[in-house]
């Protein structure tokens, strides 16, 4: 496991690189994290994935987003675009790490979003995963304000710390989702395009619900695109008084298979 920073002087990105533990299979995977609390109990979830893979043969990138995490900046500096070029920065990383001409992106959650951007703006990436994804931002936003709103207050989780400010700023679970990001992620769909430059693209979702249906209707006219269901816990964004984290690991599994065939 390798640390390291990347992408621009003025604004580097902090970085993970995972490398392969066996020889012979030459892939590369970058991961795309979720944001804010899923971040946190996705993280263990994350780097047993990269681990698992590395096992594989594959090179694995998992990096913070600028204002996020380790990476350079703070949440202003943080914006749906900025992300996206992060994540292609990530891939040009990976790409030069490697040395491969071509790798592959999942994104968890909201990372999804940015995986799959991402990806059609490019010609070099040969597999598309979306793990449990955020296919309508303004929905999500809806979740975590009646999250919010619904909030009782625990000794882990202070009266003060959840907030919906009279700008549209919002705090919640220790994190800032400041006004102009909030509009930003309230326009945003997945199923508004297919990602037709990946080359195979699989939607692993732990739980049914009417969003991702709608997802795999609309991303059915790929020729290589799976749906597949594997049962897990899905709240990613739970806070408990032990700071619990998922590791579920079907899913997980289900991601190395399908990478490994």
């Amino acid at each position: 496991m390798n640390p390291l920073f990347f992408g621009p002087a003025d604004s580097p990105l902090y970085g993970v690189h995972q490398p392969p533990q066996i020889a012979g299979n030459g892939g590369g995977v970058v991961l795309c994290y979720p944001f804010g609390q899923e971040y946190m109990r996705a993280h263990r979830a994350c780097r047993q994935l990269s681990l698992l893979l590395a096992r594989r043969g594959f090179h694995v990138l998992r990096f913070d987003y600028r204002g996020t995490g380790d990476s350079s900046g703070d949440i202003d500096d943080a914006g749906v675009e900025r992300w996206v070029d992060d994540a292609g920065a990530a891939i040009d990383e990976l790409r030069e790490l490697s040395g491969l001409s071509q790798v592959s992106v999942i994104g968890l959650r909201l990372g999804a979003w940015f995986a799959a951007r991402a990806t059609e703006r490019r010609t070099d990436v040969d597999r598309l995963v979306v793990w449990d994804p955020i296919v309508d931002g303004a929905a999500y936003l809806e979740e975590i304000r009646g999250e919010v709103a619904a909030e009782v207050p625990t000794s882990y989780s202070p009266p003060s710390g959840s907030r919906v400010f009279a700008d549209g700023t919002i705090h919640y679970n220790g994190f800032e989702i400041p006004a102009r990001l909030a509009g930003e992620l309230s326009r945003l769909r997945l199923d508004a395009t297919v990602p037709a430059s990946a080359r195979r693209v699989l939607q692993l979702v732990s739980h049914e619900v009417p969003a991702f249906l709608r997802l795999r209707d609309a991303w059915r006219a790929h020729p290589a695109y799976r749906y597949q269901f594997t049962p897990a816990p899905h709240d990613w964004n739970f806070v408990d008084e032990f700071g619990g984290i998922l590791l579920p690991q079907p899913a997980i599994q289900a991601i190395v298979e399908w990478m490994s065939e």
